[in-house]
């Protein structure tokens, strides 16, 4: 059964000059691409609503007030504090693997590895907010050796030693409320943030994108990649799990349909100008429902690896729930594995 996932992309921007601007991207594909044009070749059975946006916001004198120094990129410890949830996502080499999976997988989707149109990445400070891995990070920095590539994340699970010069990770914990990032007003080009609404409450997300407009310069882009949670399918098992874990957003104060909200919630930050793109992802592949000519097509071999990469991608992340979902909806492992391996057959 061929599954596929959607996805969206808006724009926002302030309507003056000197701009600040952030582009809000849900997984998906661009407009052109051999994943739209194979989209619309076969019916999507199985589906997952994506977002981009651009947001800018009027230039403004930055603030001299509660500067906070970020000299050296040293790390900053993360202790486990009451009011922290249980992570839902294990901390394992699997889920790792599947961090970097997801980094390629998002990269073929969208034919890039970012979406802001920022014409030059010259002496530019980036920072990867939530950058698990360290993947995208590391790439970009080798990529635009003279732009500065700063990654923030709660687990030390990227590197401390083999990286490019112009990388640094740093810990540091965001899914706190009323976080106060450690840099100064404006002092940031790009921000990138991704798949980072498993860690975060409803509340988490205004003081955050606050954070953001308050550290970005004039003209600086923010660019967050959440997808949907839910997906379009047929699948009693896999809606079964969904419709549980939805619950369970609910019940830890947390937003499932963020991407949804993300446009309306940049607006109040204080940017303006916002534009929407959906796209797909396959989740699956539907090979022996083709045509012998439709199955011939180099098109349709290169979007058939794909999808079985995605589908293999979203079966890792049900896998990487297991722990936690067990746990908080009193299912044996047993039954969980049963669900998964209905999965792939459907």
């Amino acid at each position: 059964m061929l599954h596929t996932t959607n996805s969206a992309s808006l724009t926002l921007s302030k309507p003056t000059k000197h701009n600040k601007v952030g582009s809000l991207i849900l997984q998906g594909c661009k407009k052109g691409s051999q994943k739209i044009q194979f989209k619309k070749t076969i019916l999507p059975i199985h589906e997952h609503k994506q977002n981009i946006i651009i947001l800018n916001k009027p230039k403004k004198k930055p603030s001299t007030k509660n500067l906070t120094s970020d000299s050296g990129f040293s790390s900053i410890s993360c202790p486990q504090t009451e009011t922290m949830m249980e992570d839902m996502l294990s901390n394992t080499e699997h889920e790792l693997d599947r961090m970097v999976s997801q980094h390629y997988i998002l990269r073929t989707a969208f034919n890039a590895d970012f979406s802001a149109p920022i014409s030059s990445f010259d002496k530019k400070t980036v920072l990867d907010i939530g950058c698990g891995t360290g993947t995208w990070t590391m790439e970009m920095a080798t990529r635009f050796p003279t732009a500065t590539f700063i990654g923030l994340d709660k687990q030390v699970n990227f590197p401390q030693n083999i990286k490019p010069k112009n990388c640094h990770f740093k810990q540091f914990c965001i899914d706190t409320n009323y976080v106060r990032l450690p840099f100064e007003d404006a002092s940031v080009d790009y921000i990138f943030q991704r798949d980072l609404n498993w860690n975060l409450t409803k509340h988490n997300w205004v003081p955050l994108v606050e954070e953001y407009y308050r550290i970005l310069k004039p003209g600086g882009w923010l660019e967050i990649v959440e997808a949907d949670i839910e997906t379009q399918s047929s699948s009693f098992y896999e809606d079964s799990l969904i419709n549980k874990l939805i619950y369970s957003f609910y019940a830890r104060q947390q937003d499932p349909f963020i991407s949804k909200r993300l446009s309306s919630l940049m607006a109040e930050a204080g940017f303006r100008r916002i534009q929407s793109d959906f796209q797909s992802i396959p989740l699956g592949w539907g090979y022996q429902k083709l045509s012998v000519n439709q199955q011939n097509t180099k098109k349709t071999i290169r979007c058939s690896e794909f999808a079985r990469a995605a589908s293999s991608h979203r079966l890792e992340l049900l896998k990487s729930l297991q722990s936690w979902f067990m746990r908080e909806h009193n299912i044996s492992q047993s039954k969980y594995e049963a669900y998964l391996e209905q999965l792939p057959t459907e």
